[in-house]
Order: structure tokens, then C-alpha cells, then sequence
């Protein structure tokens, strides 16, 4: 009695979207027809897109790392700028996270529009494209940018920024985390709970 069900099962006709009379098989399928080899290596000798650095201190900071120390800000900008004006400019712009960050910068100066020029250059390794982009208005605007900022104090860029928006400097300080403008008496951030 249960070979005869089973057989029936096994055998049972349905009608298609077509009208025709198919056989529907009752087994299941086998597991090892949805198993797919992808043949996939690494090339031998690999192409970099990006320069290859032998010490990580040379990096640009890397996005959303505050707990290791990774900040990006302008002042990060500013420094990572200034420790490669030794190396050719391609070289100097060749880094994943500093493009990255100049193309979120949208706040200060709106550079997305016009980063494509030089991401082809350091796609291409062209030298003579990026030192052409190198003198468009953007990038002369970050510079005298960062030479503004350079001329402040050092005092101004520590922790204890102090901020007048209105003669009360003795009441407020701004959190290097997330810019939030804080009372005096907190030893933490209002916002981020960081502390100052």
C-alpha cells in the first residue's frame, strides 16, 4: 500500500501554464545541483592602484577609526599635506582615504564635482594630469585654506578650543569629536559623551 502512494506520487500528472500534461517528480532535489564552483585567484604580481607605503604613519587617517586615533579632520588634512610636500603630487594624492575624504569635504569646499580629473590621473598613474589638476582654483583654494589655518595659534587646535560666538569665552568649548559647542562645566561632551 505505501509503494502505491509513493508511486503515485512520484508519477503525478499536472497541466503547465500551456495546457500540456507534465509529470511533477516527487523526489527532492539534490542539494549538490545548487552547489556552483566559482573559479576565482589573486593575480601573481599584483597592480596597486594606490602607493605603497612602508611605514602606516604615512597613510592618510583612516574614515570612522576615532577609538584608534584615526581623525579625520582639516587639521589631519593640514598635517598629512605638510609631511608630503617631499613626495611628487600624484604620489602625495594617491591614498584611498585622503580622496575619500576630499570628496565628502562638502562642507568646506565643495571638491566633489571636480575630483574626477584626478582619480583618472591616479587610476592611470598620469604624473603630468595630476599636476595639471593640481593648478585648478580647488585645489589653490585648499591650499591658501590650509596656510589660514596654519597661521593660528597651536593653543586654538588643542582640546580646550575655547569658542566666542558672542564675548563668553569663559563658557563655552567645542568637542574635537563632534563639533558640538559645549558648556564650561561639562567634562564630557553633551552630544557624543566624550570627553573634552
Amino acid at each position: 500500500m505505501v509503494d502505491y502512494f509513493r508511486k503515485k506520487n512520484l508519477n503525478e500528472r499536472e497541466k503547465d501554464v500551456y495546457g500540456n500534461e507534465v509529470q511533477r517528480l516527487g523526489r527532492p532535489l539534490p542539494v549538490e545541483y545548487l552547489l556552483v564552483d566559482v573559479p576565482a585567484s589573486t593575480p601573481l604580481v599584483p597592480l596597486y592602484t594606490f602607493l605603497e607605503r612602508k611605514d602606516a604613519k604615512q597613510y592618510f587617517p583612516v574614515e570612522n577609526r576615532m577609538i584608534d586615533g584615526h581623525i579625520q579632520d582639516f587639521a589631519a588634512l593640514a598635517n598629512y599635506l605638510a609631511k608630503s610636500r617631499s613626495l611628487p603630487f600624484l604620489d602625495a594624492v594617491s591614498d584611498f582615504h585622503l580622496l575619500f575624504y576630499l570628496y565628502r569635504m562638502e562642507d568646506m569646499l565643495p571638491m566633489k564635482s571636480q575630483l574626477g580629473p584626478l582619480l583618472e590621473a591616479v587610476r592611470d598613474k598620469d604624473k603630468a594630469k595630476a599636476n595639471e589638476w593640481k593648478t585648478r582654483e580647488v585645489w589653490k583654494t585648499l591650499e591658501e585654506l590650509i596656510e589660514a589655518s596654519s597661521n593660528h595659534d597651536d593653543s586654538s587646535m588643542s582640546n580646550d578650543v575655547e569658542f566666542v560666538p558672542s564675548g563668553d569665552a569663559e563658557q563655552n568649548w567645542i568637542c574635537t569629536f563632534c563639533t558640538f559647542i559645549n558648556s564650561r562645566e561639562l567634562p564630557a561632551c553633551e552630544i557624543c559623551n566624550l570627553p573634552r
